[in-house]
């Protein structure tokens, strides 16, 4: 039995390959389908007015994401949902994160605790720095 092993161990690659040749008739899938004509579909027809993201398919278009101009200061522990949209890359579920953060654990005593609500990492927090604030009043508004 040892000595079918040491004789098969040294072919065995090349009997696999071989019996790969074999089963494809001896030629590579990629050829046949490059000589065939290409296969066209027709492109989706885009909706006349813009879908809300819950009635998005998977064959429309991505989402884009809008980059918003804003300038001033929002008070982190006095702003509202609404406003604290104003903020760039915050949506109505981040905002409501700051909220019920805020409300459990009593305020923010820094703005960079802002980093503690989940979704807020260091890169994100250092994008928003300049528009945070935990004092006076919220004087943050979109630029036009």
């Amino acid at each position: 039995m040892t000595s079918l092993t040491r004789f098969l161990r040294p072919i065995a690659p090349v009997l696999a390959i071989g019996a790969l040749v074999l089963a494809m008739g001896g030629t590579w899938g990629t050829t046949t389908r490059a000589l065939a004509a290409p296969v066209t579909t027709p492109a989706p027809a885009k909706p006349s007015a813009p879908a809300s993201t819950a009635a998005r398919g998977a064959d429309t278009e991505p989402i884009r994401i809008v980059k918003k101009d804003v300038s001033g200061k929002l008070n982190l522990n006095t702003a509202t949902e609404e406003q604290l949209m104003l903020l760039p890359s915050v949506g109505p579920s981040k905002a409501d994160r700051i909220v019920a953060w805020r409300k459990k654990n009593g305020g923010f005593k820094r703005t960079a605790d802002l980093r503690r609500v989940k979704g807020f990492g260091y890169r994100t927090y250092k994008r928003l720095e300049p528009f945070l604030d935990i004092k006076g009043d919220s004087t943050l508004a979109a630029k036009r």
